[in-house]
């Protein structure tokens, strides 16, 4: 049996890899949580199989790498006129910013989020499937 450990800042989280597992909810903590540290797949013998951490990722050890959009966005130039409300009127650039890179559009980035973090879930699925395969030696 394969084991998820979640690590926060002040302790770790241990949850049970099988068919009841739900990835979105893993998702959703990795992007949202500000305390998350990172993930961890364990198999029964103590061996470090898939990490969201870059640094213990290597030739047996997988690197499982889940993504957000970030808006970001840059004032060009300022215009003033006392009669308007509001006085100041902002001419502005929005950049949507992914750890990938930078797009100009939220729809293209929000594109290379979903391909990135289906690939991610594929790759927890497919570890959780081969324990099942483990466990049944007869196909």
């Amino acid at each position: 049996m394969k084991i998820g450990v979640i690590k926060y800042r002040k302790y770790e989280e241990r949850v049970t890899l099988n068919e009841h597992f739900i990835i979105d909810d893993l998702f959703n903590i990795i992007i949202n949580d500000k305390d998350y540290v990172k993930f961890q797949i364990i198999d029964t013998n103590g061996n470090l199989l898939l990490s969201t951490h870059y640094d213990e990722a290597g030739a047996t050890i997988e690197y499982l790498k889940v993504v957000k959009v970030k808006r970001e966005e840059e004032i060009l130039g300022t215009t003033y006129n006392a009669f308007n409300i509001p006085q100041f009127v902002y001419k502005t650039r929005v950049t949507w910013i992914v750890k990938g890179g930078s797009f100009k559009t939220k729809k293209e980035a929000q594109k290379y989020v979903d391909r990135t973090n289906t690939r991610a879930k594929g790759l927890i699925e497919k570890v959780i499937a081969r324990k099942s395969s483990e466990n049944n030696p007869n196909p």
